[in-house]
C-alpha cells in the first residue's frame, strides 16, 4: 500500500507545475488569437481572384485597315490599393491577311527603358524616340535597342465593339 501511495504522489502534479501548465496555455492560445488574422491578411492575396474588367475601346468601323490607331483608354488597376484608372494609350491594329480580319491591341511602352512609343507615318513602323526603337505595325522589334516586341493587351470584340482589359500579353 505504501508503494501505491508513493506512486500516486509522484503523478499528482504539483500546484507549482499546475499554474505553470495553465498560464502557458492561455499564453499560446492569445498568442492564436493575435496571430490568425495577421497571417490571413498576409496569405490572403494568394487566394484572392483577380476582378480585371473589361473597358470599352472603340467601335472597330471607325479604325482602318493597316493604320494604327491611338486610344487613350482609362485602365483601373487592380493590384494593391484602390486607385482610380490610369488612362493609357492603346494602339488598335486591323489587319486583312488572307480576307479575315485580324485585331491587335498594342502597348505603346517601349520595351526598352518603357518611353513612349508612336506610330509613325513616314516609317510605318512604330519609333521609340528615346533611343532610335522600331517596332513593326504588328509590334515585332525591328531595330534599335529593344529586347521584345511591344506587349498587348488581352482584347475582345462584341460585335463591332472592342474592349480591352489591363492584362498584357507577349507578342
Amino acid at each position: 500500500m505504501a508503494d501505491s501511495a508513493q506512486e500516486l504522489a509522484k503523478k499528482r502534479i504539483s500546484r507549482r507545475r499546475f499554474m505553470i501548465v495553465g498560464i502557458n496555455a492561455v499564453g499560446a492560445g492569445t498568442a492564436l488569437l493575435i496571430a490568425a488574422p495577421i497571417v490571413g491578411s498576409v496569405l490572403s492575396p494568394l487566394f484572392a481572384k483577380r476582378k480585371t474588367p473589361w473597358v470599352l475601346v472603340a467601335d472597330i468601323s471607325q479604325v482602318p485597315v493597316g493604320v494604327p490607331t491611338a486610344y487613350v483608354v482609362n485602365l483601373p488597376i487592380d493590384e494593391g490599393w484602390t486607385v482610380p484608372p490610369v488612362p493609357r494609350t492603346v494602339y488598335v491594329v486591323k489587319l486583312n491577311l488572307n480576307g479575315s480580319v485580324e485585331m491587335l491591341t498594342l502597348s505603346n511602352v517601349c520595351t526598352h527603358m518603357q518611353c513612349d512609343v508612336h506610330w509613325d507615318i513616314n516609317l510605318k513602323q512604330f519609333l521609340c524616340p528615346c533611343h532610335g526603337g522600331l517596332y513593326s505595325i504588328t509590334g515585332v522589334n525591328i531595330g534599335g535597342p529593344p529586347p521584345w516586341p511591344l506587349f498587348r493587351y488581352e482584347h475582345k470584340l462584341v460585335g463591332r465593339t472592342l474592349y480591352i482589359r489591363n492584362v498584357l500579353t507577349g507578342a
